[in-house]
């Protein structure tokens, strides 16, 4: 007979959020459909990724010239003669996608877009549950089982058959083509960031970059999740809060739930020679957007006027890092002449992007994300998410007409290399009867999460608080020591 028991008492001094579901994306169509599944191909997985031969641009839309767009593009490729910019950020295809899933026209005059939103509930922060930590195998509480174990252990499954399937798909063994070695120092000549990363028990291991996870899942389900609060038992087995977000997280990788993904990918080299036009500007098109026009545009949209959340991969170059969106808030915008902004920000005397242009916006813009966290219990209820929010001031131009409608717009100083890759929204939870191909099952998954939010009989559980010491999780050691604490590695600030 199941069992179950709610761990962490039943005080009401808790109110569990619930979250909706939110779908997010902005950029340069990396596929033309409206919804990317989320699968093994999917553009924003979170490791390298085969280059494909589909066009791209860096900016906004779809009719005539723009700077830095080409009739043909091979992605890695330099095009150096990159100068007039396709208007009408209302044509392109990630607007109109977009536009599709919520049924609501973009709105584009810049006068009429909110200058700040925080979303409600905040995303959850919680573990990108590294390759090289072997995914949920992990066991990040010392001395205690993996959420991988409890799992199988819990619902009377093989421990050991789940959790080989576990790093065959997510773990070190989905990475045997790569280097072979005994120590981290063995993975220095491919300066890539790698670790020697060995299962438990092996020798050998295979040098594997610290950034390679599940983000792209964890990223969707901590928005579309309410967060777990307390521990709960079946048949026996413990589940902490963090248990419950790996098993929810490694479900959502698998779920092959349907995104609406806008933007696109940057897969070439980070540290290319002559990379750069003569405006400090990208040659690739893919390391260029999200030009900041379609930024703009989307984030206003998406979260000041549709009160969503998205995802975001919040770094230009070739690691991928999905952070969930909390906030924004326009703290700069003032009002130039092209001309005045052609020598100030380029130093040429005529503006060299776009002959449209009538007027120009100079914005600064603070764009606030969840990181990853390694702490166990309930993060949002508490305000410890506060200590995994980062934020980056983004500033860039805003081309308009005289109508203050968005045509385009350039990166400024920093941001020209440092501003977000791509932008998706995730359009539904998986379904309940989902079972992923290594083996879980969301229905199990999301009765634990259930449980964890709220008691048998409808009331607000007290979640236990977060914990520190042995719960609270580190990055584990490179070498694969058995009794470490887990992955607390985050993605770079701007």
């Amino acid at each position: 007979m199941v069992q179950w028991r709610l761990v962490c008492g039943l005080a009401a001094l808790y109110v569990a959020g619930t979250v909706k579901a939110d779908p997010i994306e902005l950029d340069k169509a990396e596929t033309p459909d409206e919804l990317t599944t989320m699968d093994s191909n999917f553009p924003g997985i979170g490791t390298y990724r085969s280059l494909d031969a589909s066009p791209t641009s860096a900016t906004l839309s779809t009719g005539g010239e723009v700077g830095g767009e080409a009739d043909k593009y091979n992605p890695g490729q330099l095009h150096a003669s990159r100068q007039m910019r396709r208007l009408e950020v209302t044509k392109s295809t990630d607007m109109k996608k977009l536009e599709t899933f919520f049924g609501l026209e973009l709105e584009t005059d810049i006068t009429k877009l909110p200058t700040k939103y925080q979303h409600d509930p905040i995303p959850w922060p919680a573990s990108y549950w590294p390759v090289y930590a072997d995914s949920i195998n992990y066991r990040w509480a010392k001395g205690k089982p993996s959420a991988a174990e409890k799992y199988a252990n819990a619902f009377g499954y093989d421990a050991k058959a789940l959790m080989d399937k576990i790093s065959a798909k997510n773990g070190i063994d989905s990475q045997t083509k790569r280097k072979i070695c005994t120590e981290d120092a063995e993975c220095k000549e491919l300066k890539d960031g790698s670790v020697c990363a060995k299962r438990e028990g092996k020798k050998e291991g295979h040098c594997i970059p610290t950034w390679f996870g599940i983000c792209h899942a964890w990223a969707p389900a901590a928005i579309l999740e309410a967060e777990p609060a307390c521990a709960v038992e079946r048949n026996g087995t413990v589940f902490e809060p963090y248990d419950i977000k790996g098993l929810i997280t490694l479900a959502y990788d698998g779920s092959k739930i349907p995104t609406i993904f806008t933007g696109s990918r940057f897969n070439g080299n980070d540290n290319a020679p002559n990379n750069t036009d003569q405006y400090g500007r990208f040659f690739d098109d893919r390391r260029r957007d999200i030009s900041p026009g379609y930024f703009h545009v989307a984030v206003t949209n998406i979260m000041g006027r549709f009160n969503h959340s998205f995802v975001v991969d919040i770094t230009a170059g070739n690691e991928v890092w999905n952070q969930p969106a909390r906030s924004y808030e326009i703290l700069r915008l003032s009002w130039t002449t092209p001309a005045a902004a052609a020598k100030k920000y380029f130093d040429v005397e005529k503006y060299p992007f776009n002959d449209a242009a009538t007027k120009i916006a100079v914005v600064t813009t603070r764009f606030s994300w969840i990181v990853e966290s390694g702490t166990n219990g309930p993060l949002v209820s508490t305000g410890l998410v506060d200590k995994s929010t980062t934020s980056a001031d983004y500033e860039y131009i805003l081309e308009t007409d005289e109508t203050y409608q968005i045509l385009g717009g350039e990166w400024l100083s920093g941001s020209k290399a440092n501003h977000p890759d791509f932008v998706w929204l995730p359009a539904s939870k998986p379904d309940n009867s989902t079972v992923t191909s290594v083996g879980l099952h969301y229905a199990e998954i999301e009765a634990l999460l259930d449980e964890s939010t709220s008691s048998s009989d409808g009331s607000a559980p007290a979640p236990a608080p977060a914990s520190s010491g042995d719960e609270e999780t580190e990055a584990p050691a490179a070498s694969g020591a058995e009794e470490t604490e887990p992955p607390a590695t985050e993605a770079p600030t701007s």
